[in-house]
Parts: C-alpha cells; structure tokens; sequence
C-alpha cells in the first residue's frame, strides 16, 4: 500500500496522478484537516505532525509514504526520513525546471508562509533570482471554498504578490488544484507543479507497495462530511471517507 499525507485536500492532486500512474496499487490517503493549515505552524510542529502521519500510515499498511505538502517537506523530510525504514518522498517548489527550461525569465515561487521561511533560509543560493513569496490566505479558501472558487477571489490575494513574473511556480499542493483556473486568470503566466517529478520518484518505490486489488483508503481527522463531498468532486468518484 502506499500511503500519502497532506493538511487537507492540497495532496489529492498528487494522488490522482499517482493512481494515474500505478493503477493496479492500493493507496491511502490522509487529509490531518483537524491540523490545518501546516503552512502556518512551526517547523518544531510540521516535524511533530510528519512523524505522527508517517507512524499512522505505517502501522495501517503503508510500505512507502509522499509526504503530499512542500511545508512539511521542507521543514521535516531530511531529519525525519533518518528516524524510518520505509521509503518517504516529498514535493518541494520545482525551482529546477525554472533553471533549466526558463531561465531567460522572470520567475517566482508562490508558496505558503512556511515553506517561503524554510526556503529562504536553507535554500537560498539555488533560487538565484528567483522569489519566493507566501500568499497569505490562499491555502484556506482553497481548503474551505473548492471547487466553488470566484476568479475575483484568487485576484484579490494574487493581484499583488504577481509584478511582471512570466513564470509562476506552484509551491504548495493546494494551489495545484486551482492551476487551470489560474492559467485563464493569468494567461500570460506559465504556471508549473512539480507533479511529474514527484511521481516519477514515487513509482521507484512501487514495488514494495504489495496487496494490489483493493479499494483506496480515505481518511481525514476532520469534518468528514466535507472532505467527502471535496474528494468526490476533486478525483470524480463516489469514495468511502473514514473519520479518525
């Protein structure tokens, strides 16, 4: 089985292109809803949080983990993969494709608060001139408000954070799931999620994730009713939601 976590509903992006990609596996998603928003916690507590995610899905059959947020990625991964012997893999802003396909332009990583912070301490010198700037806001109306999200509401968070950028990087997993909207708000931006890559690393450790054939697990620490009716409009299908 493979399992993957996120604060909410940000990591189903990741789980439809993962499903996509390894359709005869068995996954299990976590939504730590009662937990959100990560990107605003301390990286004490993101490390807190992992390690309790990673523990759950482990003992319900987990053999390999996509931690499914770039803020628990960047304040964990590193420290906590050293503390586990199943294979764990993150998604951090896809500052690489920049450099290496748009270099030419001017580019920024729109992230949360946390993972901006961690970045910019840790990170800095591959970044270049790329920014990287949180969005205050934007995580929580996508968590509260998706799919039923107004353009003139992405504007108001947006319309002062984007100044003459060509290239938009997607830097948490919730912004992945408004990117088709964003690219008819914006349609002089090249917007990037890094989704491919972290696929691409997540299908290596396929193999370990045995007991194909069975229906996907969906569990969330929050309202139930809601993350339900977000899953089943997000990856198009009737899902059984358990509350733990």
């Amino acid at each position: 089985m493979i399992g993957i976590f996120d604060s909410g509903i940000g990591g189903l992006s990741l789980y439809k292109k993962a499903k996509k990609a390894m359709s005869d596996k068995t996954f299990i998603y976590l939504a730590d809803q009662d937990s959100f928003p990560y990107g605003e916690k301390s990286e004490k507590e993101l490390r807190a949080l992992t390690r309790k995610n990673i523990k759950l899905l482990e003992n319900l059959g987990a053999k390999v983990v996509l931690i499914a947020c770039n803020s628990a990625t960047v304040s964990s991964r590193d420290r906590i993969r050293r503390e586990f012997d199943i294979p764990l893999v993150g998604v951090e802003p896809a500052v690489k494709v920049v450099h290496d396909l748009y270099s030419n332009k001017k580019a920024l990583v729109l992230a949360t608060d946390r993972t901006s912070r961690s970045h910019l301490k840790n990170k800095a010198a591959s970044y270049g001139n790329v920014k990287i700037i949180g969005a205050n806001g934007l995580v929580s109306l996508i968590e509260e408000k998706f799919p039923n999200i107004q353009a003139s509401e992405l504007k108001n968070i947006l319309d002062n954070k984007i100044d003459g950028e060509e290239v938009i990087v997607l830097g948490c997993t919730h912004y992945h799931l408004i990117q088709k909207i964003l690219e008819s708000i914006y349609p002089d931006k090249i917007f990037i999620a890094p989704e491919e890559a972290v696929i691409k690393q997540l299908s290596k450790f396929s193999d370990l994730a045995t007991g194909s054939g069975a229906d996907d697990i969906f569990l969330t620490t929050g309202d139930l009713a809601g993350f339900q009716v977000k899953l089943e409009a997000i990856i198009g299908r009737k899902c059984d939601v358990r509350k733990i």
